[in-house]
């Protein structure tokens, strides 16, 4: 039987609602994102973690999530393997699910900007990297989407890519 409209519970549940007001849900990161990194001289290979597992995603108007790292580059092109994991390991290694995201590559070398196929290029150890200064920026919005800004200071060389999960790896 359907309660008369004015009934007591309806008037409680009124009551117990008024003043309190709705928070909107909010999403987070579900995984760790990331990127692989060389270390150690090139001897090891450790995963960066740039947003990890359950930080929040801003409101729509918000200022979006940053994360920033600045470096001397060691090799001539940069070459970036994002990745998304569910856990990390006690080495800080990612496990349990993963999804790979896009690979990029960078010419830190001033030599080999504009060309259209890094991959073509061999990564080499660049000499010169101590005179520049490399800084990644990784800003995420309301909608979860990952954008990266790569600029040599020096120059004001910037490359700007959109980030997205690879299908069918």
């Amino acid at each position: 039987m359907n309660a008369p409209s004015g009934s007591p519970a309806a008037i409680g549940l009124a009551i117990a609602a008024e003043g309190k007001e709705v928070k909107p849900l909010r999403d987070q990161f579900t995984r760790n994102f990331g990127v692989w990194r060389e270390a150690d001289a090139g001897n090891n290979v450790i995963f960066d973690v740039i947003f990890p597992r359950g930080i929040k995603l801003p409101a729509k108007g918000e200022v979006p999530l940053r994360s920033a790292r600045s470096y001397h580059p060691a090799h001539n092109i940069g070459h970036f393997r994002y990745l998304e994991c569910s856990k990390l390991g006690p080495d800080n290694q990612p496990e349990g699910e993963i999804s790979n995201w896009e690979e990029i590559r960078v010419a830190f070398d001033p030599d080999l900007r504009g060309l259209s196929d890094l991959a073509q290029q061999p990564v080499r150890d660049y000499s010169n990297g101590q005179s520049l200064w490399v800084e990644e920026e990784y800003i995420c919005g309301a909608s979860g989407e990952v954008r990266v800004k790569i600029q040599e200071r020096r120059t004001a060389q910037a490359n700007e890519y959109r980030l997205s999960q690879v299908a069918g790896r």
